[in-house]
């Protein structure tokens, strides 16, 4: 636990030494719904110091705009949408000058979810860098299973773990909140399944209930200890094959 605090403590400060500049001043939450659900599309409008009610934001779904609504008290604005077919739509919110932009993951009814722990796998310890092969794998995963990742600390912003996201080249994948394990059963609760769980011992235990297939880079009875991605890579890989012989 220790070493996963300094860890911590390390990536921080690293933001604050080199922050990023051109953070946006709309949040948009990422979202994952199964093809044909109607969803709220959620942004949060924020000033320098307070979040902004009252204002006109305006919703566009891959470059087409599907209305207007009026942020809250909470600076917080919504706007209904129904995905169609299974896959990736970009969301991107507008209000004034201000900018924001998310995703929309559109997947089948009982598919199986890979969770990746961003801060507890794809992170290297003691380091703002990320793991060997973490990239790579991430993509060759991506081709045969539908992926989340799961923002868990408090320490950092989502906003700032997708800035690091992006700088490191990552694939562009939906970033959600753990809730300490709350997202699990959200996941449940809208008919997917919890297939497998990448992360810390933390995040691990508390999807245990759900019985995924679950690796971890540092020592868990719940988990298969591994030293790197290609490892998990190729155990998905394998087990797949397996299967469907």
């Amino acid at each position: 636990m220790l070493i996963r605090i300094l860890s911590i403590f390390v990536f921080v400060i690293s933001f604050f030494v080199f922050p990023e500049r051109a953070l946006s001043d709309i949040l948009v939450h990422d979202i994952v719904v199964p093809t044909g659900k109607e969803v709220m599309i959620r942004a949060e409008v924020t000033g320098r110091f307070f979040k902004k009610g009252g204002e006109i934001v305006e919703f566009f779904v891959n470059e087409k705009s599907i209305g207007k609504s009026l942020s809250g008290g909470d600076g917080s604005a919504f706007k209904q949408f129904i995905p169609s077919r299974n896959g990736m739509y970009q969301i991107t919110v507008k209000s004034g000058k201000d900018e924001g932009k998310g995703l929309l993951l559109s997947i089948r009814k009982g598919s199986g979810i890979i969770f990746v722990d961003v801060e507890g796998s794809l992170i290297e310890k003691f380091s703002d860098k990320p793991k060997q092969g973490s990239q790579k794998a991430i993509k060759d995963l991506h081709k045969r299973f539908p992926i989340v990742l799961l923002h868990t600390t408090g320490f950092l912003n989502i906003k700032s773990i997708k800035a690091w996201l992006k700088k490191n080249e990552f694939l562009e994948l939906p970033l959600i909140p753990w809730k300490q394990g709350a997202v699990f059963s959200e996941f449940r609760e809208d008919g997917f399944r919890v297939k497998v769980v990448i992360g810390s011992p933390d995040v691990i235990d508390s999807a245990k209930e759900y019985k995924p297939l679950a690796f971890s880079f540092e020592e868990t009875e719940d988990a298969i200890e591994v030293k790197n991605w290609k490892e998990i890579k190729n155990k998905l890989i394998d087990r797949r094959r397996v299967k469907d012989k």
